[in-house]
């Protein structure tokens, strides 16, 4: 995790502001849906809200996301590949 995401992370006013794990993701019911990257994609749109939507000022925060994204894809094929994924 880079320190614009763990910044961002920090600053979150979510008061569960953790990243859902690869377990809970796979045990899911099939209905739900589950953003392992909700925080850093609210705090985009909070970002957009108080800048008028001007996106230069908050491309910080569309990295973050786009990392948590790249992260969160890897570690679910890594999941896959090593055959501990459903």
């Amino acid at each position: 995790m880079s320190d614009t995401t763990g910044t961002i992370r920090s600053l979150s006013q979510e008061k569960d502001a953790r990243r859902v794990t690869l377990k809970e993701f796979e045990n899911k019911k099939s209905s739900r849906f589950m953003d392992p990257c909700s925080i850093e994609a609210k705090a985009s749109y909070k970002c957009l809200d108080r800048n008028n939507y001007d996106k230069d000022r908050c491309s910080a925060y569309f990295a973050a996301y786009r990392e948590c994204k790249q992260m969160w894809v890897a570690e679910r094929r890594k999941a896959r590949l090593s055959g501990n994924s459903k």
